[in-house]
């Protein structure tokens, strides 16, 4: 039986229906790829994200070996995935099987990243969900791909953080990871409220930057949840606290493990943004409706187009 997400219970509390969606995604996982090669995949990036549940295995097999260090190099770092590393993966699963094991490791490594972070964040208890497993759908790929959606979603409904400074942490989530796709897209609603192009090149050094010490922390914040969330410093994780308050932090973190789908594209070498329309600057501006979902890109940020074709693929699902 695959190992239950593990959160505080503090962000259970603040975010119920997101980390009950994130269960549910997370059993989804499960079903669309080998438990003993997944577990081994999961393993393994408890290893470099000093999780407890690492330790060192010796790889059975070909399979097993590619695997395991495609995981590891996704943990990582997932810019340093490229031909070669897509290659292994290719001589053992078509692209169809290659994408969903991709796409379910990326919900159990974020997983694990969420269960350090919000221990450091909130501490307490770690909390697992108190229901039973999901019935296994008929279709495992387009269950995890719908349950992944919903979660997605239910992030983006949130409301404890303000336009700018969600926009200034998607950003730092993609360019950390170098998405073009993400990269590429500017949040209309943020640059209604001020988010302009001075302050959104900011992101990259932020820490020598005019930007407020709130948005530096919250930046601190999500270095940490995409790098090494257990190493995030107690008196960083005390100012978190302090200037973000808990409601937006619990946020903060679903928001980087949303914006961070964008890491099974980068991986496949599938983060291409040439279907987006854009201005002079190479910019496309895209809003969310009021369910969470992508509302349509534009060239400019008043435009209100009708959703493209494949729109929730080019914002990062």
């Amino acid at each position: 039986m695959p190992a239950p997400v593990r959160l505080a219970a503090r962000l259970r509390a603040l975010r119920p229906e997101a980390t009950h969606l994130l269960d549910a995604t997370h059993d989804r996982a499960w079903d669309v790829a080998d438990h003993d090669l997944l577990g081994a995949m999961r393993t393994r990036a408890a290893v470099v994200l000093g999780h407890p549940d690492g330790r060192r295995l010796s790889p059975a097999g070909a399979v097993a070996r590619d695997c395991g260090e495609f995981a590891e190099q996704f943990v990582l770092d997932v810019t340093g995935i490229g031909r070669a590393e897509r290659d292994a993966l290719l001589r053992h699963f078509d692209d169809a099987a290659a994408t969903d094991l991709v796409r379910a490791f990326f919900v159990v490594e974020y997983a694990l990243r969420l269960e350090l972070l919000s221990a450091r964040l909130f501490g307490g208890p770690l909390a697992a969900s108190p229901r039973g497993r999901a019935v296994p759908s008929t279709d495992p790929p387009a269950a995890l791909l719908q349950a992944l959606a919903d979660y997605q979603d239910a992030v983006v409904r949130g409301d404890a953080l303000d336009p700018v400074l969600t926009e200034l942490v998607r950003l730092r989530c993609a360019r950390t990871h170098n998405c073009r796709i993400c990269q590429t897209l500017r949040l209309a609603d943020a640059r209604e409220a001020g988010a302009d192009d001075a302050m959104t090149a900011a992101v990259d050094r932020y820490e020598t930057s005019s930007l407020d010490e709130r948005t530096k922390t919250a930046l601190r914040v999500t270095d940490a949840l995409i790098t090494l969330p257990a190493g995030l410093p107690e008196p960083t994780a005390e100012d978190a606290r302090t200037l973000l308050g808990e409601e937006a932090l619990a946020e903060l973190c679903l928001d980087v493990s949303k914006w961070s789908t964008q890491k099974v594209k980068v991986a496949l070498g599938t983060d291409g943004a040439d279907l987006l329309p854009v201005n002079e600057e190479g910019v496309s501006f895209f809003r969310f409706d009021d369910r969470g979902r992508v509302a349509g890109f534009s060239a400019e940020p008043d435009g209100r187009p009708p959703t493209l074709r494949g729109a929730g693929e080019l914002s990062g699902r």
